[in-house]
């Protein structure tokens, strides 16, 4: 019994098959997935949200600081 599930691993696949046995273990492994609950995803969400607000004003400060001193450097 093992040969035979041996022989059948170590078999090439047919390339009209590729895409079923593809379909297959994707399945298969979106199964294996622990979702994450509504709760979770929203609050996760929101901190993403909170993130890149906070980052775009960062950037955005810091670019005003050096386009001011550049301006200044190259003015004078």
């Amino acid at each position: 019994m093992a040969d035979k599930k041996q022989a059948r691993l170590t078999q090439e696949v047919q390339p009209e098959n590729r895409f079923v046995q593809f379909y297959r273990e994707t399945m298969a492994e979106l199964r294996k997935v622990v979702w994450p609950t509504r709760d979770e995803a929203v609050r996760l969400t929101i901190v993403v949200i909170i993130v890149v607000v906070a980052m775009s004003i960062f950037l955005g400060a810091i670019d005003l600081i050096l386009s001011q001193v550049l301006r200044f450097i190259l003015v004078r």
